[in-house]
């Protein structure tokens, strides 16, 4: 399978680099200083994996080859312009390990629904100053039609991510999959930017837990309203904080900040990384649109609207 995977951050660098040292046929799209570095010195992983491998480095849109597969990397807040010069192409298998639910739509209007499969990427990575990606967590980069059918395409993707050694699966409940991560994702984003603090840190802290669990149980009930059932997700206990007690709840996240204190200790949210480094933040395409869906649906959400207001003001005003 030829792919291209737009977007030379951790996970972009993690996926294009664990495919490339495969023998896979990759091109990765990169812009400005990252691209040179990458053709200069080729993407260098360590952590959970430690290698050096080569593949194409695209800058141009034009140049972006036909492929089977496009996996997009980008952040949330860069879609609309990383995928504006791509309208031209047409690739039978499109998807994104982006944050958040609404990518979904914004794909399939430039690339058609019929080409674009759902996903959810339980990675994480962290680039270092000098260009190296750290491979932190290879939960699962689960993909499926948003049909729950099973396909050939779904199938090939995860088999081919799955021999390169990012860990993957097909899921035939990729909505349930992709909302579960968002119920998580939600809060223990809003706790990172907020405490700026490592996850076990937040995750142990008994009031911290609170908002946490009330920001889930807030986004769960969305889920719910749309009539999507929510599972476990990677370590997170989704289940426990959105149908148990608030008192379970917390205690069950608490639960899991001991966990990444013994596993993971330096884990930081994505989001969190990207403020430390001045960066534009994912808030209105994930946390926003959350808050958007809520209303829509008439649910109230107070500490979800809180902790959305809060980062939104922090991100506008780096």
């Amino acid at each position: 399978m030829k792919t291209v995977v737009l977007g030379a951050g951790a996970l972009g660098s993690i996926i294009a680099g664990h495919l490339a040292r495969a023998g896979e046929d990759v091109a990765l799209v990169a812009r400005g200083d990252r691209a040179e570095y990458l053709r200069q010195n080729g993407i260098t992983i360590n952590g959970l994996a430690e290698f050096n491998a080569a593949c194409p480095i695209v800058t141009n849109p034009s140049q972006i080859p036909e492929a089977d597969v496009l996996i997009v990397a980008v952040k949330t807040h860069q879609m609309n312009s990383a995928i504006s010069g791509l309208s031209h192409l047409r690739f039978p298998c499109v998807t994104s390990v982006q944050n958040g639910v609404r990518w979904y739509e914004q794909l399939s209007e430039v690339f058609g629904v019929a080409n674009v499969i759902g996903a959810s990427a339980l990675i994480s990575g962290e680039m270092a100053a000098s260009g190296e990606v750290s491979f932190t967590y290879n939960g699962c980069f689960e993909v499926g039609e948003i049909s729950g059918e099973s396909t050939v395409r779904v199938q090939d993707l995860s088999a081919m991510l799955q021999r390169s050694g990012v860990n993957s699966a097909s899921a035939a409940n990729i909505l349930t999959v992709q909302w579960s991560k968002l119920v998580a994702w939600v809060g223990a984003t809003s706790l990172g930017l907020l405490t700026r603090l490592e996850t076990y840190k937040f995750a142990s802290d008994s009031g911290c837990a609170l908002v946490w669990a009330r920001v889930m149980r807030e986004v769960g009930t969305i889920a719910k309203m749309k009539g999507i059932p929510l599972e476990d997700t990677g370590p997170f206990p989704v289940k426990i904080v959105v149908n148990e007690s608030e008192e379970n709840a917390v205690l069950a996240l608490q639960e899991l900040g001991h966990k990444f204190e013994a596993t993971a200790p330096d884990h930081r949210m994505s989001a969190l990384q990207d403020l430390q480094r001045g960066q534009r933040l994912e808030i209105d395409e994930t946390m926003g649109h959350a808050v958007d869906e809520a209303r829509r649906l008439g649910i109230p959400t107070p500490t979800l609207e809180m902790c959305y207001n809060l980062c939104k003001g922090i991100n506008e005003n780096l």
